[in-house]
């Protein structure tokens, strides 16, 4: 569910920029001993998804925008120093024309074009690739809580267990597993995914809308330790969140209506204990979906 990028940017230290992804392609299938806790887990998941903002039930499948940083603070804070105006660099990015292209289902793309042609110096092309990962992996971050895809997928066994707070939601795929804890209104309130060694615990928080939760924050600690099986994995954690340090982000979301859709307008982005870095998305159209329906799999018990 979980992959990562990781870059360097001067006193910024290695970063690490979590994409939650899809958990896997066939047939979702509860696990064995869902009967005997007496819920009914087919009409639980449901209920779940209905529970949040899916633009996909509305047919819009993604958005497209200019996106717009403050180079000035940016480039500062990378360096300690002032930046001259005039500076080379800042005024091939101050002058660039930025665009993204979030499509719920495929992904996301960051465009960057330079005024008059020109061809970005080392200097310019290593700060977009910079822009471009900081863009992609918000967006990324995102896109399971407005697609459907955090919760259980094609060849995903997954179980809900009662829990005092709520709901705990288990999902095995092969070679991951992950677990969700949801309080009673179905929203979650802490996951973990387990994949190859690499644990990634995450905290969204969400507010209310008229078509359901809407995600607003994500704050993501990402551990590495030796390889073992799912099942030994499975034993050591405690869903309680990251005991041990990691590689930390986090990510807000404020939102704009395009349309009577709900986007991002202004997401910020801060590693570790680190300065935050904001960018705002404006000029925004929705991408809508085929034919008015989504080509997203969702579970079959």
């Amino acid at each position: 569910m979980f992959t990562s990028v990781r870059f360097d940017w001067h006193g910024f230290g290695r970063c690490t920029w979590l994409f939650l992804g899809a958990a896997a392609i066939a047939v979702s299938v509860p696990l064995p001993a869902q009967q005997a806790a007496g819920i009914d887990q087919k009409a639980l998941l449901d209920q779940t998804r209905r529970a949040y903002y899916q633009p996909i039930d509305r047919g819009v499948q993604g958005f497209a925008c200019t996106v717009s940083f403050d180079w000035n603070d940016v480039l500062e804070r990378a360096s300690g120093r002032k930046i001259p105006a005039h500076e080379p660099t800042l005024v091939a990015l101050k002058n660039a024309s930025v665009t993204v292209n979030d499509d719920l289902l495929k992904g996301v793309t960051v465009n960057v074009a330079y005024s008059n042609g020109m061809t970005a110096t080392a200097q310019v092309a290593s700060r977009e690739k910079i822009l471009k990962n900081v863009v992609t992996a918000s967006l990324e971050g995102w896109n399971p809580f407005l697609s459907d895809r955090i919760f259980p997928m094609e060849g995903t066994k997954y179980h809900f267990e009662r829990m005092s707070t709520g709901y705990r939601l288990t999902l095995e795929g092969g070679t991951f597993f992950s677990i969700l804890d949801l309080d009673p209104t179905f929203q979650v309130t802490h996951g973990e995914n387990h994949l190859n060694g690499t644990t990634t615990a995450f905290t969204p928080t969400f507010d209310p809308s008229t078509h359901g939760w809407l995600i607003t924050s994500l704050k993501t600690v990402t551990t590495q330790s030796s390889v073992g099986s799912v099942a030994e994995n499975k034993a050591g954690s405690a869903s309680a969140g990251a005991t041990s340090e990691g590689d930390k982000a986090s990510f807000t979301y404020s939102y704009q209506f395009v349309g009577e859709m709900l986007v991002p307008k202004k997401i910020t982005v801060q590693y570790a204990d680190g300065l935050e870095t904001p960018y705002v998305l404006t000029d925004c159209s929705l991408v809508k979906t085929a034919n008015g329906t989504a080509e997203i799999k969702a579970a079959k018990p």
